[in-house]
């Protein structure tokens, strides 16, 4: 026998080929079974057992529950893997906490549609809270849900009337991304995963009050974002199986006292940090970037509240210089004008509908002196 004879390989008999294709039918079948029975356990999980909300699940600490997940709040919310807690789509004029709104297919507050970017469109995106949002703007009595003045508009919505009627010929949208008890941890996050969607020119950025509110386990630990975290989120959110399982896994844990020490949601710290990476973010997307204080309104109602808003402000306002970033910070919309600026707020932290002509007006005038908004016509507003 040669060596050509010795090196060569055996060949495959036609029973070879039929083990191989038996074995892969045998795996496809048992694959097929193992999801037949994950669709029969989800079928007779959603006929039979109470459906389970995913915002009850993904909203765990007192405090956030309190402001999004409790019978009254959660009217306008669901749950969101990534961020916990988002807007409904499609809600039309609804009444929730004495602020009447809308919002589109996209879950962002508005009463029409925000289409892909077109070509020679400006797009401002306004990230932020309930402040951006336009808490109580405008107002209105649940007994009475079509009795508001419609001329009351929330910063962002005025700003795009504002620069729309300046610009006839133009294309300007101005979105209104933001979500009521959202800190700055979350904004970042959700711009990292939508600013190619969007496209903005300007982004306006505005967080603070729930950043530096108590929690009993701060943001970075109750909102994870990584993959695996929300990928599990995603499972409980689609399927109701999952969502029973969660629930009857977290009903089996010990429930004795803990000692909680509470912190705030967001450190100073991490606070700047994600300012800055949000910031930077937009820069990296080409769009000019404005930061907003966040609005305060006196020293009086809760001091140390107050003494800890004042820390978180002043140390936004060096880091932005200290970065280049234009920052908008109004008087009237801090501790230093009270009592004058009572008329000005609708309560301690929400600025009223008249608060909001008032930062709208102030923001025109940063946009003309920056040229942010390129050769837009940018209009004068009389607060």
């Amino acid at each position: 026998m040669n060596g050509h004879e010795e090196n060569r390989l055996p060949s495959k008999s036609p029973a070879d080929y039929l083990s191989r294709k038996r074995r892969l039918f045998y795996a496809l079948v048992v694959y097929l079974a193992f999801l037949l029975i994950l669709v029969a356990v989800e079928v007779g999980t959603r006929l039979t057992m109470a459906h389970i909300s995913s915002l009850d699940l993904f909203v765990v600490t007192p405090q956030q529950k309190a402001q999004v997940a409790d019978a009254k709040q959660s009217t306008i919310f669901e749950g969101d893997p990534l961020l916990l807690w988002r807007l409904k789509p499609n809600l039309d004029h609804v009444v929730w906490d004495f602020t009447v709104l809308s919002t589109n297919a996209q879950r962002l507050r508005s009463d029409h549609p925000l289409p892909n970017k077109q070509a020679g469109t400006t797009r401002v995106v306004c990230l932020g809270d309930s402040v951006t949002f336009g808490y109580r703007v405008p107002t209105v009595w649940p007994d009475k849900p079509n009795e508001y003045d419609r001329a009351a508009l929330p910063f962002p919505m005025l700003l795009e009337k504002e620069l729309r009627a300046a610009n006839p010929s133009k294309k300007i949208e101005v979105v209104t991304m933001a979500v009521p008890g959202y800190t700055s941890h979350q904004g970042l996050a959700w711009l990292r995963r939508d600013i190619d969607k969007l496209k903005p020119d300007l982004l306006t950025i505005n967080f603070g009050w729930n950043d530096a509110s108590s929690s009993d386990v701060p943001d970075s630990e109750a909102i994870k974002t990584n993959w695996r975290a929300v990928a599990v989120r995603w499972l409980v959110d689609h399927s109701q199986a999952f969502a029973h399982a969660t629930h009857w896994l977290r009903a089996r844990k010990p429930s004795g006292p803990k000692d909680v020490r509470p912190v705030a949601r967001v450190s100073e710290q991490d606070y700047l940090n994600n300012m800055m990476a949000i910031a930077q973010l937009g820069s990296q997307k080409h769009a000019a970037v404005v930061i907003l204080a966040a609005p305060y309104r006196d020293r009086v109602t809760n001091p140390p509240e107050a003494a800890l808003m004042q820390r978180y402000r002043e140390d936004l306002r060096l880091v932005s210089s200290q970065n280049g970033i234009p920052f908008l910070e109004l008087r009237e919309l801090t501790p230093d004008a009270y009592p004058a600026n009572e008329g000005w707020f609708g309560e301690l932290i929400h600025p009223n509908h008249i608060g909001h002509r008032l930062l709208t007006s102030e923001l025109l005038k940063l946009l003309a002196q920056t040229h942010a908004l390129g050769d837009l016509v940018i209009p004068t507003l009389t607060p």
